[in-house]
């Protein structure tokens, strides 16, 4: 391992003195960038780089310093056996790497300890996590004493870790701007690493890394900033105290007047924290009203993951029990301890995925109590589980129930693994004449679809209405 630290270096003289020295170089060939690339380039070995200091130099060096970048760069991209760490982030000036909106995560430890065999913790420099080179490419950065091997796994794709320095695992991702989730294996053993963000998926903790630049519609800002709050009910489908997470606008406790309500769906595997963890729904709502373009409302997310107890002893999944839970507790519960209308006019609901799939069941079958309806990669029909009843359709078909619906959002992403099944609602639209506003996303089955969504769906629920009377 070399490490090249530019921070005390003043002229470009110094910096290809300081460069013959840390790379041996003869004479001759240290102030020449061709010679320097030719002898990387050359070199036989397994030979590791590593940058810092850049940010007290490129005042003074300048192109200089940028020259010499390019060149170990250029000389990493065609030597199998050299790799360059540039310890910088990109644009460490920028808000989006700082953004709360982007770093906050309430279920991940901002300092974990790595503990020996004799308890003693064991010292790091902190630099862990999700970094980014100097000229912008994403990379992990990784502790781990002792391990034979790290991988890093986001959708189908497996990305092996190098140990660039003594128990210090990095890996380079080529990933464009977004939202993954990830898995990581240790010594082929599925772990959580405190140092990335921790979100719950798969129907567990998970990791997941936001590979900026991130959009500018869920970043937080100097706005007014509504509450999360998290509440308990009882269940009468499962029996159980069950918790949902509510968003309530600012400006709630000053104005005494009632407020629409929008209740929201997460999918499969998720739980009622996906639209505040991974969603940021709450810094999306708060900006839209900062900007007046939505009405404020209050956002209620439930656990949709309605496990319920077979004859035989054995836990399963009852997800067509949620419009049941939904209705017959959770709406109840919100509407005594909260300011909010009870109208159909004043109530909607939307969900992602499997989320999407409970809100066309709710809203069918309860029709008297919901005016507006938003399916987010979303689904028409139960597609989930066998025997599956979509008996709860014929109400769409209905003249006066669509009339009766202020809103009906449907949305997909071009690139989602589900997309025949929204083709095949669209069908359904068009054989019986159910209006809807469709949207169609660039990306996949994920957070990256999901959030857009919800930021074109919030501006359309009650308009034309007077929320506060």
């Amino acid at each position: 391992m070399i490490k090249l630290n530019f921070a005390g270096i003043r002229s470009r003289e110094e910096m290809y003195r300081y460069l013959q020295g840390k790379l041996n170089l003869p004479e001759s060939r240290g102030e020449n960038l061709d010679n320097i690339y030719a002898m990387l380039s050359e070199a036989s070995g397994r030979i590791h780089i590593i940058v810092e200091g850049l940010d007290k130099s490129r005042k003074r060096l300048g192109s200089n310093l940028d020259g010499v970048l390019k060149t170990l760069r250029d000389a990493e991209a065609v030597t199998e056996n050299l790799t360059i760490e540039v310890r910088e982030q990109i644009d460490a000036g920028k808000e989006w790497m700082d953004n709360p909106g982007v770093v906050e995560q309430s279920c991940a430890y901002s300092r974990p300890v790595l503990v020996e065999t004799n308890e003693k913790p064991v010292p790091h420099n902190s630099q862990e996590g999700l970094m980014y080179r100097a000229e912008g490419r994403p990379y992990v950065r990784l502790r781990y004493p002792n391990a034979m091997n790290v991988q890093l796994q986001i959708g189908d794709m497996m990305y092996p870790f190098l140990e660039t320095e003594k128990d210090v695992w990095t890996v380079t991702l080529p990933l464009e701007p977004g939202f993954y989730y990830t898995n990581l294996y240790v010594d082929n053993c599925l772990v959580l690493n405190p140092f990335l963000p921790i979100g719950y998926g798969f129907s567990r903790p998970v990791n997941y890394i936001e590979i900026g630049p991130v959009p500018d519609f869920f970043q937080m800002k100097d706005v007014p900033h509504g509450d999360i709050r998290h509440e308990y009910y009882n269940s009468s489908v499962t029996g159980r105290t069950e918790t949902c997470i509510v968003y309530v606008p600012p400006g709630y406790e000053e104005n005494r007047g009632s407020y629409p309500v929008l209740y929201l769906q997460h999918g499969f595997g998720e739980n009622e924290r996906g639209w505040v963890w991974q969603g940021k729904v709450n810094h999306i709502m708060d900006n839209l009203l900062a900007q007046g373009k939505a009405v404020p409302m209050l956002i209620v997310m439930a656990n949709g993951m309605v496990m319920d107890e077979t004859a035989e002893g054995e836990t399963i999944l009852r997800h067509n029990l949620f419009p049941e839970e939904l209705v017959e507790d959770i709406i109840p519960f919100i509407e005594k301890k909260y300011r909010v209308k009870a109208d159909r006019d004043f109530r909607a609901m939307a969900g992602l995925s499997m989320g999407s799939m409970q809100t066309s069941m709710t809203v069918c079958r309860y029709g008297e109590l919901f005016g507006w309806e938003g399916l987010f990669s979303g689904f028409m029909h139960d597609c989930m589980g066998e025997n599956q009843d979509n008996s709860f359709l014929e109400i769409m078909k209905d003249e006066n129930f669509q009339k009766g619906l202020h809103l009906f959002f449907r949305a997909m992403g071009r690139q989602d693994e589900f997309w025949d099944r929204f083709a095949e609602d669209d069908t359904f639209c068009e054989e019986n004449k159910i209006p809807c506003i469709r949207k169609e996303y660039e990306g996949g089955h994920d957070w990256n679809v999901w959030r857009q969504c919800i930021r074109d769906f919030l501006p359309l629920l009650f308009q034309d209405k007077e929320p506060l009377a």
